[in-house]
């Protein structure tokens, strides 16, 4: 990233808000035209010039207490969060985005972080949006069922017993009690439909998705002709009181 600051004129606001001699950078520091660069050059400068760290020290060594100490709330609200972490807590973060060299977790890492806080009552809910139909989207919801699957269910017998399942009402029961009716709701018909788009092509069997497909659909048709016929008895019976 090109920096916009030339030090001699623009990093003494650090230096003076590092130094008690001010409260709040200056809205033409941190302007909408390169207010981020701003805070991207000042966030640098403190950590290499004032704490001497090197990126890796940053990403593993930043807490709240420091960011505090030094001043750098108001640059760090500049800074992009990935939705599965808290940024009042996972400033690993901001290593992330100054040194991109120090990430040490992929997508599938963030998405099962964000999963086992749900899991673990940290948190009640998915980011709003964060199954929002993007590939980016997909991917997450496949990541969450394979971790539940992994997790929290014993082996199943063989792959036509685990088609099955979640094909039957205990597949739909498990994914409410492993909290994913969310992403279940957002992308997919059925648990079915949910199982067989996580499970990697090596595991897939689209005779299986076939035949478990075809069942429910048959089984969607039946309940719709029963409950058909119970709305013409209804009708039936109200015609014969009037």
């Amino acid at each position: 990233m090109q920096s916009l600051l030339n030090p001699l004129e623009n990093l003494h606001e650090v230096r003076e808000m590092l130094l008690g001699q001010r409260q709040h950078y200056s809205a033409n520091f941190l302007n909408r035209e390169t207010g981020n660069i701003n805070a991207y050059e000042a966030l640098k400068y403190i950590f290499e010039a004032f704490l001497c760290w090197d990126p890796y020290q940053v990403r593993d060594c930043l807490n709240i207490e420091i960011v505090k100490l030094m001043k750098m709330e108001s640059l760090i609200n500049r800074i992009p969060c990935p939705p599965e972490l808290d940024r009042s807590r996972d400033l690993e973060f901001v290593a992330w985005y100054l040194y991109p060299q120090t990430k040490n977790c992929n997508q599938k890492d963030l998405s099962i972080k964000v999963y086992r806080r749900l899991i673990d009552g940290e948190i009640v809910r998915f980011p709003k949006g964060y199954f929002d139909g993007t590939k980016r989207g997909w991917f997450r919801a496949q990541c969450t069922f394979q971790y539940m699957l992994i997790e929290y269910f014993p082996p199943f017998e063989n792959l036509e017993s685990l088609y099955k399942f979640f094909a039957g009402p205990e597949g739909r029961k498990a994914i409410q009690k492993y909290k994913l009716t969310v992403p279940l709701q957002e992308l997919y018909e059925t648990p079915l439909d949910y199982l067989h788009d996580s499970l990697s092509p090596a595991q897939q069997s689209e005779a299986l998705y076939c035949k478990y497909k075809a069942i429910l659909q048959k089984n969607t048709r039946k309940r719709k002709a029963r409950k058909a016929e119970e709305e013409q008895h209804k009708k039936a019976r109200a015609q014969r009181r009037t």
